[in-house]
Parts: C-alpha cells; sequence; structure tokens
C-alpha cells in the first residue's frame, strides 16, 4: 500500500471517523445529511458499541457497519459496501427487519419498538436507471402516498454518482468517501467543518502503522475474495459452455448426423462424441 491517505471505507477508519465517542459531532453532521428527523433526535445518539476498534480483526472481511441510537430511541444501521454482492438487496432488507426485532424479547410491549432505519453507502452503482445517489425506501400505500407510521426505513448512498451532482451537505459528505488523494479530501473540507474533523482523523491515522497494517490487511482480503470469485465465475461459464456444446452434439446424434462431422464441429473428440452416443443409446 502506498503513502496516499487512508480511505473512509476501511473498516479501521470508517470506525475512527464515526464510532469513537469523542466524534458523536461528526456523526450527528453526516446523519442529519442523510435523514429528515427532527433535530433533537440528534442531541444523545449513542454507538451501542463504544470500543469498535478494539475488536477489529486481521484479515477480517465483511459487512462495515455501525448500530446507533438517537435520542428518542430509534434505531440506525450505517454500513458501507465496498464490492458489489448479488443479493445485497435482500440482505439489507433482513439487517433493517432485525434492527426492529432486536429491540425487544420475549413479554416486551410492541409499544417499545422504535423506529429502524439503515443507510447504506454503496461504492458501487446500484441502481443504474436513475441518476439520482440518494434513494429513501420506506413502507407506504402506492394508492394514497400514505407512510405506515415508525416502521422501517433504507437509505442508500451511491459515492459514484456524487461527482456530476448538486452541491449538497450529503452530497459532500459523498465526495468525502469518494476522495483518495490530499487533494479531492481538502477539497471536501472547505465545505463543512465536521468534513474537515474528518479529514484530520484520516490524517492521524494515515501517519500510524498500526493503522495503515490493518488497512493493507482488509485491501487484500478484498482483492482474494474478487479473485475467488472471479475464478467461480469463470468456471461457471466454461461448465455451462460445455454442457451446451454436449447438448448440441446430442441433438445432432439423435438426428443421425455422423459422429466425424459433430465432432468437427463441435469441438469434442470422436472418441468423446462416440461416448455420448452410447449414453443415448443406453437411455
Amino acid at each position: 500500500m502506498d503513502n496516499k491517505p487512508l480511505s473512509p471505507k476501511y473498516d479501521v477508519v470508517f470506525k475512527a471517523i464515526f464510532g469513537e465517542p469523542a466524534h458523536t459531532s461528526i456523526l450527528a453532521d453526516f446523519l442529519k445529511a442523510v435523514l429528515d428527523l427532527p433535530e433533537s433526535e440528534y442531541q444523545d445518539i449513542r454507538v451501542m458499541d463504544p470500543h469498535l476498534l478494539r475488536k477489529h480483526k486481521k484479515g477480517k472481511l465483511g459487512v462495515l457497519d455501525l448500530r446507533v441510537t438517537t435520542t428518542k430511541g430509534n434505531h440506525i444501521d450505517v454500513e458501507i459496501q465496498v464490492s458489489p454482492q448479488p443479493s445485497i438487496w435482500k440482505r439489507v432488507l433482513y439487517y433493517n427487519a432485525r434492527l426492529l426485532t432486536d429491540q425487544i424479547v420475549s413479554g416486551d410491549d410492541y409499544d417499545k419498538i422504535n423506529r429502524a432505519v439503515s443507510i447504506l453507502i454503496s461504492y458501487h452503482v446500484l441502481i443504474a436507471e436513475n441518476k439520482e445517489c440518494h434513494h429513501r425506501f420506506r413502507l407506504y400505500d402506492e394508492r394514497t402516498g400514505v407512510c405506515y407510521p415508525d416502521s422501517l426505513e433504507i437509505n442508500t448512498l451511491e459515492v459514484q454518482k456524487a461527482h456530476g451532482a448538486k452541491d449538497s451537505p450529503l452530497t459532500n459528505w459523498l465526495r468525502f468517501f469518494a476522495a483518495e488523494t490530499e487533494e479531492e479530501f481538502t477539497m471536501t473540507t472547505q465545505t463543512n467543518p465536521a468534513i474537515a474533523e474528518a479529514w484530520g482523523v484520516i490524517q492521524y491515522l494515515s501517519a500510524d502503522e498500526e493503522a495503515r497494517r490493518l488497512a493493507e490487511y482488509e485491501e487484500m482480503a478484498r482483492r482474494d475474495e474478487a479473485d475467488r470469485q472471479k475464478g467461480a465465475y469463470t468456471k461457471g461459464r466454461q461448465e455451462g459452455r460445455q454442457e451446451g456444446i454436449l447438448e448440441v452434439a446430442r441433438k445432432l446424434l439423435q438426428e443421425k448426423v455422423p459422429v466425424d462431422t459433430i465432432a468437427k464441429g463441435t469441438g469434442l473428440s470422436v472418441d468423446e462424441v462416440k461416448l455420448l452416443a452410447a449414453d443415448i443409446a443406453s437411455a
């Protein structure tokens, strides 16, 4: 890893900026940019685990998230998704539902359940058909537009779409997440004192050998996982292609096309075609 500033997408950086009690004002500013909760909700926000950095495991690859409660007890989950996931929509919905169900135990009254809010910060495009970088999903009656009260809410933020978007507190934060160079980070700090404070955390961590090593472990784990998925995809395509060739050969055999002709047209060996013919004959 070079000497570029560490990115907010790394677990050790993300949680240092938003998860430490000393940085509650940074977290509050970001949440205000995303959500439409009353100002009073941010007066007493708490990260449910105040010792996140101490639990960081080297090489652990997974969802980078923080669970937060607001003044009135609403539950918020903020997470970063760096790599594409085919099941991302179902997973986020499941996590959001867990925010609701985790609020009570057997015997509790349902009135103890408060709103469950998910914020997904994605480094890849989630909704290609729309240029907006922020989508807010809620339960509502599509005929009347009436929202179901105090229920689920899922916010998706697409970092890539912030570059050409109109300036706003939210797009400024997304440009901060997208920044890679010192110059890019510095430009974002001019828009917001909280972002400037977050940049200060990154500068501190970027000079820390242990933090850089943890970020490097995470990057290596991501690359290994990407290679594994690419290998599985390639193997699947090859197997699918081979099965397609065999299916063509089967149909040609059923039409009494000569073995030599089938072998030449499909790339199979004569022996492979003969074995396939034997399988068909014995079926």
